[in-house]
Formats: C-alpha cells, sequence, structure tokens
C-alpha cells in the first residue's frame, strides 16, 4: 500500500467514524477545553459506537448565538468527541472540514442571532422523501425546552411531520466510503410544542449491500 493509498484510507476511516443521542445537555454543556456551550444534538456510528460526537454551538449573556471571530453573521458550530460516551477528545482539524461539508451551515442574508439552518447532506445519499434535508437550530428552546434545539419536517411518508432531533446514527463502511443508512431519532413537534411521542426513522442507503 502507498503512502499516497494508505493517507486516503486513513482519512476515509476517519470520516466515516465521524458520522456516525441527544445527551443530557447539562451533563457536557461545561467541558473545560470548550468552555460553556450548547449541544445541539450527537452523532452516533455503527464503528465504535460508544464513541460519541457532539455537534455544538455557543451562546452569550442575552441568549444570541456566538458567532466565529471573522464573521459576525455566521453563528459557530463546532464539534468534538466523547470517547466511551463521557471523555472528552478534540476532533482532527482535517476530519472537521469534511464534517461541515456534511452538516453544512446554510448561507443566509437575515440575522442569525437566534436562528440558522444547517443542511444534512447525508440525507442526500440515502432513499429519503425529505425534500429539503434541513436542521433548523434555534436558541432559546423554539418549544418551550431551555437551551438549544434541532429541528426538522420529515416526508410526506411521515405526514410531513416536524421533530426536534436529538440524535443522528449512521452506518456505512469506512472504504471506499459509503452511507448504508440514516436513522433520525427526536419528538414529535405540532404547533410549536412537544407532544411527548417519541420519533425514530431510519433511511436506507442507496448503495447497502444486500
Amino acid at each position: 500500500m502507498t503512502r499516497t493509498t494508505f493517507h486516503r484510507f486513513t482519512l476515509a476511516l476517519f470520516l466515516f467514524a465521524a458520522f456516525g443521542l441527544r445527551l443530557g445537555a447539562a451533563e457536557v454543556s461545561n467541558i473545560p477545553e470548550v468552555g460553556a456551550h450548547e449541544p445541539i444534538l450527537v452523532i452516533s456510528k455503527n464503528v465504535h459506537p460508544q464513541n460519541l460526537m457532539v455537534v455544538y454551538t455557543k451562546v452569550d449573556t442575552t441568549g444570541h448565538f456566538v458567532p466565529v471571530p471573522e464573521q459576525a453573521n455566521q453563528p459557530l458550530l463546532d464539534f468534538y468527541w466523547l470517547m466511551d460516551g463521557r471523555n472528552y477528545k478534540p476532533v482532527n482539524g482535517l476530519i472537521k472540514g469534511e464534517i461541515r461539508k456534511r452538516l453544512e451551515v446554510e448561507p443566509a442574508a437575515a440575522d442569525r442571532s437566534s436562528h440558522f439552518v444547517i443542511n444534512v447532506n447525508d440525507l442526500k445519499e440515502v432513499n429519503s422523501d425529505i425534500k429539503q434535508p434541513k436542521l433548523d437550530i434555534y436558541a432559546g428552546g423554539a418549544t418551550g425546552e431551555r437551551g438549544v434545539e434541532a429541528q426538522m419536517n420529515l416526508g410526506p411518508s411521515d405526514g410531513n411531520m416536524r421533530i426536534r432531533v436529538s440524535s443522528i446514527h449512521t452506518e456505512g463502511r469506512a472504504f471506499p466510503p459509503a452511507v448504508y443508512s440514516v436513522t433520525l431519532k427526536g419528538q414529535e413537534v405540532v404547533n410549536g410544542k412537544l407532544t411527548g411521542r417519541e420519533v425514530t426513522r431510519k433511511y436506507e442507503g442507496k448503495d447497502k449491500p444486500n
């Protein structure tokens, strides 16, 4: 195996591991290496499922999203590992860049102080009837819950149900990279309120082996 091939294999393995449950947000909201932050959701995967990736943002004392230093209208979106579900580990910078292509903050001219949108591009690689696989990220808890939350509309097969997404679970292959399935977990939202109904929706991949 050449050095280039090995590098590509290693990168693919890292990328797959990166895309793999909303944790109790209070349990991980203040990690010394990250500082006070707001977990949005948690990503798990079928390889090393004990290691979870936390997707997070930050809010200021007024409850508005903290922007990235270089762009005043770009809310901070970042990631870290919880190894064995509890031990902090930073995400490799190269891998983080690839993750941002899969969880892509959508450009918008409007003020993003309390709301922004993420394109969930992994859902474009599976057999999903979600026309626009987007997460709405709200500061202040759009359903009356405290903190930050993510909401999404499911497709016609689910009655276009709206859910508050707590986790994304991905199954697939490291090399060559392939997504076999994406599972969304959350709670139903009706008229802006949580109904208490738990929702799990799995979308099978287009390249899933028989």
